[in-house]
């Protein structure tokens, strides 16, 4: 497992040891991410950022602040600095996918920090997706780009906690990334821009609104 694009791109990638991670391929990251960059939605952002900062050599997801839940090992997030995002937070329970993100980030060098501390490229946190994304709206967390990958077989129960907490962090017009099983439908309140199918998995691009998602019901 490698990078496969941007600033990183061939540098290799650790995976969890055994079945209870699957890491999405190389082959499937590559698509999903000529798809993401290809939407005017991702690109508009990108150049609304450069033109503010008329920075130099930025990548293609530069002004992009992401976030990459049921992270594994982490190589979604890790394809979307490489490629010019600005942050990412990582969020992952198992502790072997924990200690793979953790050594993948060291390897790469990418600093680190807390969810929420000053200046960070990355903070990774451990445990519960729902509880993070909680607390995350709690703090007034947003983000521009959401990567979500969970288990196929405990897709259908985490779903409603995804379509009631994500909508709470994400900004008008964030790109949401979902991977589930191929039967699967996301099922989730935004709007579908692209759906596409790779083997057993089915990657869905959705959209945010204008307009957040309502705050009530607390984490379960």
């Amino acid at each position: 497992m490698r990078v496969v694009g941007g600033t990183w791109r061939g540098r290799p990638l650790t995976a969890p040891p055994g079945r209870g991670t699957r890491p999405t391929s190389d082959k499937v990251r590559e698509a999903m991410f000529d798809v993401l960059l290809a939407l005017p939605e991702v690109r508009d952002r990108t150049a609304a950022a450069l033109s503010a900062t008329d920075e130099a050599g930025a990548g293609p997801l530069a002004g992009h602040v992401a976030l990459d839940v049921f992270a594994g090992s982490g190589a979604l997030g890790i394809e979307a600095l490489s490629r010019g995002a600005d942050r990412c937070t990582f969020v992952e329970s198992a502790p072997p996918a924990l200690r793979a993100l953790r050594a993948n980030l060291a390897r790469l060098g990418v600093p680190a920090g807390r969810a929420g501390g000053p200046d960070a490229t990355s903070a990774v946190v451990a445990g519960d997706a729902r509880r993070a994304l909680a607390a995350d709206a709690r703090r007034g967390a947003r983000y521009t780009l959401v990567f979500a990958d969970p288990p196929y077989d405990v897709y259908e129960q985490v779903r409603p906690a995804l379509a009631r907490l994500l909508g709470r962090v994400l900004i008008p017009g964030a790109v949401l990334v979902i991977e589930s099983a191929a039967g699967t439908p996301a099922g989730l309140p935004w709007s579908v821009v692209r759906e596409k199918r790779y083997g057993d998995t089915r990657v869905t691009f959705l959209v945010a609104g204008a307009e957040p998602q309502a705050e009530g019901e607390p984490a379960d």
